[in-house]
This record gives structure tokens, sequence and C-alpha cells, in this order.
């Protein structure tokens, strides 16, 4: 016999809605969005007695002649039965309350609330018997077994925890639930249940089916299903009885299965498809079963334990008991499709496929044919393609959004209810430009922002409109072919782009100028722009089952010089991009879903993992709005959105800053942590002091000291190539006793000077290999200035007045020769452009440096060098020319001549003395140390002839 579903009530608001039965099973108890408790006689009892206990209730539970609501001021209430009367409170949460639960065996309340809490809590109240705090998600149910010595938590954190009640502890965790911020959003509530009599299974819902674990081993016993099920279970009850099993889907749909024979007994679609939120058997064991749905109604099935079901199992199985049950409502039906089957042979008529089709038992259509005759499997469905979206923007359908947030401003829109819009542009540097308030007449759904231009266009009118914010605010305008539509566009300080759905990239000049036009290969991603090179992230190929494949071109504009560079994009499985952009130095960088940022190192050509915040989110469901990197403090301004994928905009959000760190193995190890430090520093732009460099380097060669591992500390000297840190370590492993490693780190010095010109040719071989496989080879010969597409952004402007901060360089050897990490290049003094800018002018410049200082005076400093790297460069030349002189005498020595060659005398100022000098010295030798003292006034004096 068939389940019989009878009509619907309604009972409260819109909203979640819990029920239970009274231990006699003589009345019904619900709850509602409405905060009233309803007591129904039947299911057609049309005056129900209600009682309100406040805005709204939650949860709801019969016990002993009390009944327990979950109130809206976040405690558990208790109330007499049937006067409902006030008679205490059991506890108390900060969050809502989601369930209350019991059973008939144990004398205890089993609560969970938002707040990440589940507590076993006495009837009569007072302190808990257990309090479950390991959850990091709003805990969605609980369950405790009939000796309560096991409970099991469901948590929106997406963990199923099983806890031995005893010893407090987790006993084992299982991944099967959504991840949701909230249970108000929480439409799998994952509610299982202890089998009731002696507890040895627990039953959970995992996506379409109920798994039945042997409480003593935790290993999985059997599994019920059915093929009619079309989306995810979301609780599942024993009977009263321990004999069968219900389970209830996001769709509305109830199934109940026979737990000996794994037969399912019947499926029960709801009328209107509503999530089923609570179900509660008759104590009778009458086979009745009550359920809510999150409309608010109320509704019974009747005879969910079929007919006879005692006699079920021996001699049938689950396709005997839904043949005989549907037999009869599909005789018209397989008459129907008997008398028009379409089968391979004219003359043949298959029952068997007929009823598997019509019955639903067999999901492949193919299963009645010869096995010579099966036809090749389908492909595994793929993911969709991601749409195209600008980085650090919110949703368009939204009345107030951002359109942008960057480093240099915000551009927000705001919708009125008439369909009016507005778009206001705010700078976090007021001295750049004042804000500016548009009426956004053209509909403007993307936009753009950096130092010198506003970008803001629109699909239909596919149209860029441009504020220019140099000189007078100038506004240009562009209108796209009648075929194509702008679906990305990004603005930086030397040009603006537009990425179209005809895979044209436009490039436009601030001021309005068509710069280029460039094809893509793929559907476009996003845009992302930096001085006068722009990045295209687009779809390289199609899609796989879980994961996006993207690539990424790299256009560099040079004058008139276009130069692209394609580069894959990574990306975590099963994640999409989330943003695109650059750092301050111009590093490309990249984050998807899943909270992983990436730099793309161009001098390596290879992406860095330098941020994963979903490492700095504190709930499950809470994510990171990257806004910017920045190299130079390490740090990458992100605003943390608590339940969702971005901040709204009033209030105006707080913007934090998450700190870059690679994510080396063991990080929490001192070693671990020093290793990070100097790879970071090696590989990210990063204003480094050198003396907090060289202390890591050595406390990390401390540490190999200490852990008697001479090898891998001599290993860390070879790799660093510093001159000056090698006495310091010399010096430090005499004193532990290391004299062996002692002695092979004094001689290290002369061993890289005879081994140079071996590992520079070796080096030079290995580079060129690189440049074949379409790799740019980043050194600092000329040739290579001039081939590559993008300097590495090592290249950072530095004042000529600081001689003491240098930066690290990578610690890999580069082509060049041996390599110090910790010593400063003269390059760097030279206030140079931005890497990803460089022009023909710089590059002329950087070639006539080189050139010049060839034939000159080798004792000659280079432009910005100080004293001590041209003293240490020139030592062996001055004590030849000078072996009279002691250490002392020959340094004051190398001070005089190093401030002679440079041009600035000793004591007076730059202009007049210095012109004086040029005049006098034609042959002779002159110190300018002997000239006889005079004032700064005097030097300008007028001095007659003789």
């Amino acid at each position: 016999m068939k389940i019989y579903s009878k009509p619907l009530r309604y009972a409260h608001a819109e909203g979640h809605t819990d029920v239970c039965y009274t231990e006699d099973g003589q009345q019904i108890i619900t709850c509602g969005n409405d905060g009233d408790v309803r007591i129904w006689v039947d299911i057609e009892d049309d005056d129900p007695n209600s009682h309100c206990v406040g805005e709204n209730a939650l949860a709801v539970c019969y016990k002993e002649k009390r009944l327990y609501v979950a109130t809206d001021n976040h405690v558990v209430q208790a109330y007499t039965y049937p006067a409902f009367d006030k008679d205490g409170i059991v506890t108390r949460f900060t969050a809502p309350v989601t369930q209350i639960k019991s059973t008939n065996k144990i004398e205890a309340l089993g609560c969970t609330s938002e707040n990440m809490e589940a507590k076993i809590c006495n009837l009569e109240g007072g302190a808990p018997l257990f309090v479950m705090t390991d959850h990091k998600g709003p805990v969605l149910s609980i369950a405790i077994c009939p000796h309560m010595k096991f409970a099991s938590t469901a948590c929106g954190d997406g963990k199923l925890r099983i806890w031995d009640v005893d010893t407090q502890k987790i006993v084992k965790e299982i991944s099967c639930i959504p991840k949701i911020n909230t249970f108000y959003a929480a439409k799998v509530l994952c509610r299982m249940d202890f089998e009731p009599t002696e507890g040895k299974y627990l039953a959970y819902p995992n996506n379409r089916e109920i798994i039945l674990l042997d409480c003593e081993s935790w290993g999985q016993r059997m599994t019920f299903t059915h093929n009619l099920i079309k989306c995810a279970i979301s609780q599942c009850l024993f009977s009263p009885c321990g004999e069968f099993l219900a389970g209830s889907t996001v769709a509305g749909q109830i199934a109940v299965w026979e737990i000996g024979s794994g037969a399912c007994i019947d499926i029960i679609e709801h009328p209107t498809s509503h999530n089923v939120c609570a179900m509660a058997w008759n104590p009778k064991g009458n086979g009745v079963l009550a359920y809510c749905d999150v409309a608010g109604q109320l509704g019974t099935l009747v005879n969910c334990y079929g007919k006879d079901s005692s006699k079920i199992g021996a001699d049938s199985n689950t396709d005997d008991i839904e043949m005989v049950d549907r037999a009869d409502d599909n005789d018209d039906i397989v008459d129907n499709l008997i008398e028009n089957y379409e089968s391979d042979d004219d003359n043949a008529i298959s029952l068997e496929k007929i009823k598997n089709e019509t019955l639903g038992l067999v999901t492949d259509r193919d299963d009645s044919r010869p096995a010579s005759r099966h036809t090749a499997a389908p492909a595994p469905t793929t993911v969709p393609p991601q749409a195209p979206f600008q980085p650090s923007s919110t949703p368009t359908h939204l009345e107030h959004r951002y359109m942008c947030w960057n480093d240099i401003g915000i551009v927000r829109c705001h919708t009125a209810e008439n369909g009016e819009s507005t778009i206001d542009v705010e700078f976090h540097d007021t001295t750049l430009h004042h804000g500016i308030h548009l009426n956004n007449y053209l509909n403007h759904t993307m936009a753009s922002l950096s130092s010198t231009v506003v970008a803001l266009a629109c699909e239909t009118p596919s149209k860029l409109v441009c504020i220019s914010l140099v000189g007078s605010s100038k506004e240009w305008s562009a209108s796209m072919p009648d075929t194509e539509e702008i679906v990305c566009v990004t603005a930086a300080s030397g040009l603006v782009a537009v990425a179209t759905d005809a895979r044209l990239l436009r490039l436009f000049t601030p001021m309005g100028t068509q710069r280029q036009v460039i094809s893509l290969a793929g559907p476009v991603v996003t845009l992302a722009g930096f001085n006068t090179t722009v990045m295209a992230v687009y779809h390289s190929t199609d899609p796989g089952v879980n994961d996006q494949h993207l690539a990424m071109d790299i256009v560099a504009l040079n004058g008139r010089q276009v130069r692209s560079k394609t580069v894959p994009v990574p990306l975590t499985p099963g994640s999409r991009l989330s943003w695109l952009g650059t750092s301050e130095a111009g590093s490309p960088g990249a984050a998807d879903s899943c909270g992983a940022l990436r730099l793309y190192d161009v001098a390596g050509a290879v992406w860095l993992p330098v941020c994963d915040s979903a490492a700095h989110a504190r709930g499950a469901s809470d994510t990171w709005f990257i806004v910017s990197v920045c190299e130079a403090t390490q740090k990458v301004r992100a605003i943390l959105c608590r339940g969702a994928s971005f901040p709204a905009t009033a209030p105006k959000p707080i913007v934090a800053e998450l700190p870059i760190q690679l994510p080396l193995c063991e990080m929490d190890t001192e070693k671990s942590q020093y290793e990070e430090q100097l790879v970071r520093w090696a590989h990210i732009t990063a204003d480094v002091d050198v003396k907090a460099a060289r202390e890591t380097a050595l406390k990390l060669f401390a540490l190999a000291c200490r852990s008697e591992i001479e090898q891998r500390a001599l290993e860390l000297m070879e790799l660093l190539k510093d001159d000056r840190l090698l006495p310091l370590a010399a010096k430090y492993a005499s004193r532990l006793g290391r004299v062996h490693l002692a002695d092979k780190l004094t001689n290290l010095a002369d061993t890289w000077e005879r081994e140079a010109d071996k590992l520079n040719v070796a080096q030079n071989s290995h580079f060129n290999e690189l440049d074949t496989q379409e790799t740019y080879d980043v050194t600092n010969t000329e040739q290579d200035l001039n081939a590559s597409l993008i300097i590495a952004p090592k290249v950072k402007e530095k004042k000529t007045d600081i001689d003491t901060t240098i930066k690290p360089v990578p610690i890999k050897s580069s082509p060049g020769g041996a390599r110090n990490i910790f010593r400063k290049q003269a390059t760097n003094t030279k206030n140079a452009p931005s890497p990803l800018s460089l022009t023909e002018r710089v590059l002329v410049d950087v070639h006539k440096t080189a050139d010049s200082t060839e034939n000159e005076d080798p004792l000659k400093p280079v432009d910005g060098e100080t004293f001590v790297d041209w003293f240490t460069r020139n030592k062996t030349v001055l004590e030849q020319q000078n072996p009279e002189l002691g250490p002392s005498e020959l340094t004051r020595h190398g001070i005089k001549l190093f401030k002679t060659v440079q041009g600035k005398p000793t004591s007076n100022t730059e202009n007049g003395p210095k012109r004086k000098l040029d005049e006098e010295t034609n042959g002779t030798e002159t110190h300018v140390t002997n000239a006889p003292k005079q004032s700064k006034l005097s030097a300008f004096a007028f001095q007659k002839k003789t």
C-alpha cells in the first residue's frame, strides 16, 4: 500500500517552522516565524490553541509534560503543559537557537545555536552537562544517542562532528554539509539521528543519499537512496521502533526506507516543492509522519510503514516493491508506450525496457540491449565558463554598488527607485584631484580609475567615456562599432584599454588617441593596467570538469613598439578568478575565489603564492575583498566581508592589511620563518634594512650550526655570497668550536673568485635554454635590456643620500656571475622609472652610462657609489700606490682622494671652488685639502690682476 499524504494546512507565517508530538501522540505542536506556538489535536483541527512566545520561535521540543521553546531572546524557555505557563530558562546563548532535541531514554536536552556552540543541558536548567565549542560556523542540528554516550552536531563550516560525551572529545569528523554563514541561509540542515532503541547506528544525509554508520567502528554500514531523488537530502529521522527511516529533500520530496531490507517504501512529492524543514514521527508507532515546510505549512503522511511491513524484505527487493505499488497507476502509461514505442527493430517491443523507463528502475536506457551494442559513455559535464567582471567591483544588480576600488580612489554607483543613476568618484589623496559627481545618463556599468583618467563604459550602447584628471579635466568618448560590445575596461596612468565581445583589445592614450587594436585568443575575463602596460585574462581553452583554464597576455607599449608575453594563470582547484591587478612596483597579481593571492615574478617568469586570505577569515563563509597590493610594505590591503563576497556601501567599510607570506613548509618553526623572509625579500620588491637582512641570514646560519649540520651552514653562505657576512659567520663558527667550518668559510671568498669564470659559463648556457622556452632572461647587459619585455621589478627608485638601505637580489645565481644578495646595485641609485614603463630615452641613458665608464679612470667612482664600495674596489690599487701608509692613514688618504675624484671639496661649497679646481688642475696634481681656508663670500670676491 502506498503512502498517503493529507492536504497541507496553514500553520505559521513564511519562514523556518518546527514540529513535534506529545509523548502520547495525541497532539501536534508547531512553532514558526510569527512567534506563536500552536497545539493541534489533529491535522484537521480548525481551531488549534495558540500561544505567543515572542517575535519568532525557531525550535520546539516536548519532554515530560513540559514544552521547551527557542525564543527570540536566544534562550531555551520552559513552559508547563497544557497550562502553558513559564517554568524557567534551561540555557542561554548569544545568538538564535537553531534546534532543541531529546529522546525518550535520556533526561537531557540537546541545544544548538548560531554562536557556534552546542550544549547538552539538564532539564531543570543550571550549568550545562557538556558544551561543544570547536565549531567554526553556525551549528545547524544535534543528535544524542539513547545511552547518552555519543552526540553528533552538524555545523555550517561543512563538518559533521561526532563527540564522546564522557571524554568530551571529537571522535570523528565528516565533510558532508554545504558551507554557510548563517542558519537562515541554510537549505540543507543536515538533521541526523541515532537509532532510538539501542543507539547502534547513526544516520546522516550526504547529498542525495542517507549514510548509516556503525557506532562501534564508525564505518559505513548501509546507504539509502533512490533514483527519483533529484536534489540534496536535508534531514533524516528514525521511526520510534527503529525499523524505518524517513528522509526529506530541499525540494520537498519525502522518502521512507525499511532498514532491514534497504527497500524504499515510497516517495512523496511536495505539492509546491517547498523545502521540508522539520519532521516528527507519531510516538504511537502507527506510521504517521508530520512535517512542516519553509512556507509555514503543516502536513502529515499516513501508512509510512507500508502494508504488512514485517514481511517485506525476505522474498522481495526494492524493484519488486516499486513494481507492485506502481503497476496499477502506470497501466495507461505502459499501454501508451507500447503503442507508440520506437525500438531498434521495427517489429520488436521490449517490455523490460518499457518498465525500466516508465518506473524509473534503471537510469541507463540501454541496459536491456546486448553488451556489444552499448554506446560510449557520455562525456562528463564541465563547469560554465567564467563571465567577464571588473576587478574590485560589486554586482551590477545592486542599487548601491562599488564600480571600482583601488589604491587611487573609489567609484560608486547609486540607483534610485525611479531608475535614475548617479556616479560618485572619491580620491584617497585629495591633492590629486577633487571628488567628482556625475549623472549616469548612459547607464554605465563598468569603471576604472587611475591617477590620470576616470574610464566609464557601458554595454548598450557600447561607448567608452573618459574624464582626464590632468590639466583642465577634459572629457572624451569613443563609440564601438555596431557589432561590438564592451565587456571589460581598465585605466592606467599611461593608457586606457577596453575588451570587447569580438575578442579585441582596444588601447587608447589617456587623452583619447587610439593607440592599438589587438586580437585576443579567447573570450575575455578581466583587464588590469599599470603605466603603459595592460594585462588581459581570457579563456585559453574550454573549462574542465571543475576548473577554469585561463591565460594572460601582458601587452607593453614602448614608444611605437608593442611587445606581448602570454603566461598561464594558476587557480586553486575548483575556484574562479576574483581579482586582477598589479602591485605598486608593477608586478601582476591575481586572486581566486578560494582566497589565494599570487604575484607574477617577471624576472623569473613564475607565479608566487604570497597570501592566503582564507586563513585570516574568522568564519567559514567570510571572504576578503582585495583592494591593492604593496610590495614595499609587504602588505595586502583588503576588506573583510562577513558572510558575503563583497562589502556594503553603507557604512563605509574599513580597509585592513594582510601580511604577504610565502607558504613554506613547517612555518611554525623558527628555521622556516627565517627562510621565508630571505626567499620573500629575494623575489618581491621590499624596503629591507641591510642590517635586518644580515641578522636573519646569520640567525639561519646559527640554527644550522647548533643543529650540527655544518654542510647546511656552509651551503647557506655559498648561496648568499656576502663578503661582509662571511667573517661574522666564520667568527661565530669558531666560537662554537666548529674549527673545520670556520676554515672552510675563511677560504670561501678565494674559492668564489677562482670559480667565477666556470660559473658564468654554466649560468649563461642555462639561461640560453630558458630563452628557447619563450621566457625572458633579465640580466644587467645592454642586449638583455633591449630584448626584455618587462624589466624585473627589482629596480626601485632610491634617493642618492641613502646609502644604508639595500635590497637583496634573488637568492638564485644570475648569468652575470656570483651575485651577493646583500650588495647594493649601483644602477639602483638613479631615479629609474617604473619597470613596466621603460621608454627609448631611458634605454639610451642606460647604454650611455655603461659605454662612458669603459675607458675612464678606474679610481673614478660610479654614479651613486658610496665610499665604502669605492674603497673596497680600489684598496689594492691604493696600497700599491702608497706602500708607506698604514691602514688608518690609507683610509684617510682614500677619503680625500675619493672626494677629489668625485669633484667635491672637503670644506668648501660646490659652486665656486669646484670651478676653480677645474681651472687650476691642468696637468699638475693639486690637493684641495692643502689650499688655505677661506670664507664662502671670499671665494666670489673680485681679485685684481697684477
